[in-house]
């Protein structure tokens, strides 16, 4: 053996020593300690070598920006790695991006074909994703039978949104036949999960009476908790219902739906506002930018 191939050797070797040394559960625990420069020095070397989970993480990190400068592209590129080797939750961030139009032109199909593969691997929220595709008939033909089989199986895996899709199918009877009922215990599985979707939907149908009794005490509290979470459908709707007994504090959350541009709120805010002093819309703006902030 050549002087030069026991050299290659030797280098060889040390490199896997040193990637041995570099685990992805260090890297996940630094990440679970918030010291994300240190977990993404060490998801990126293993990134590198090939391990499509650490391709997965780094992807994410690059996509939200910790530990690193971010970067949508850059996080795309590492997710399509993950992806071509199989990882489904990478296949299902990589079709997020691409509906989305983040990081990579927006691509519908392509979008399709990525939640699709995910599907396929049984990944619960890739089945979501995928079903919402069908439900508006995104990147593949409408088809809500498809849609609400995708909810169901994405449901039964705990995505919480599923719950929230699956009972406004039940609810809109689209897919399936209308069950009042059905959606309620749906909605309500996923406000107990604090959906803030399944809140607002389980909200009105609570005003409603729909699948069970009325309810407007409770609905006025999950549009409250919904609309603090940053859901500004809920935030309208509270308005609404407050409009005539508190118009300042309707005009509140009337506020924070505007700046959502939820057309409904500012067309509600400009009514309400007419019937305020100047002293109380002052105060109502300053306590929406309050609540708003909390949501961020």
């Amino acid at each position: 053996m050549t002087a030069q191939l026991t050299r290659l050797l030797l280098i060889l070797l040390a490199s896997t020593s040193l990637v041995a040394c570099v685990r992805l559960s260090d890297a996940e625990a630094q990440i679970e300690a918030r010291d994300y420069e240190k977990a993404y020095s060490r998801m990126a070397l293993l990134a590198k070598f090939g391990d499509p989970r650490a391709q997965n993480r780094l992807g994410w990190m690059l996509e939200n920006g910790y530990g690193t400068n971010r970067n949508l592209a850059e996080a795309a590129k590492w997710y399509r790695e993950a992806a071509i080797r199989g990882f489904a939750s990478a296949q299902n961030n990589l079709g997020i991006l691409y509906r989305e139009g983040r990081g990579v032109p927006k691509d519908l199909v392509e979008a399709a074909q990525w939640f699709e593969k995910a599907a396929e691997a049984k990944h619960p929220e890739g089945m979501n994703n995928l079903g919402v595709l069908y439900d508006h008939g995104e990147g593949v033909p409408e088809n809500n039978a498809v849609a609400v089989e995708l909810f169901t199986q994405a449901a039964q895996g705990g995505v919480t949104r599923a719950k929230t899709n699956l009972g406004v199918m039940y609810r809109n009877g689209e897919g399936i036949p209308q069950d009042l009922a059905k959606a309620r215990s749906l909605f309500e599985e996923g406000a107990s999960e604090n959906g803030y979707r399944s809140m607002t939907n389980l909200g009105v149908m609570l005003l409603r009476g729909e699948g069970g009794a009325t309810d407007p005490t409770r609905a006025a509290e999950l549009f409250r908790k919904a609309a603090i979470g940053g859901e500004p459908q809920a935030a309208y709707n509270l308005a609404v219902m407050l409009r005539d007994d508190d118009p300042p504090e309707a005009y509140v959350w009337a506020n924070i739906a505007a700046s959502y541009k939820v057309a409904e709120a500012i067309e509600l805010r400009r009514e309400i506002e007419m019937k305020l002093a100047a002293v109380d819309i002052k105060k109502a703006q300053q306590r929406s930018s309050e609540l708003t902030k909390r949501q961020k």
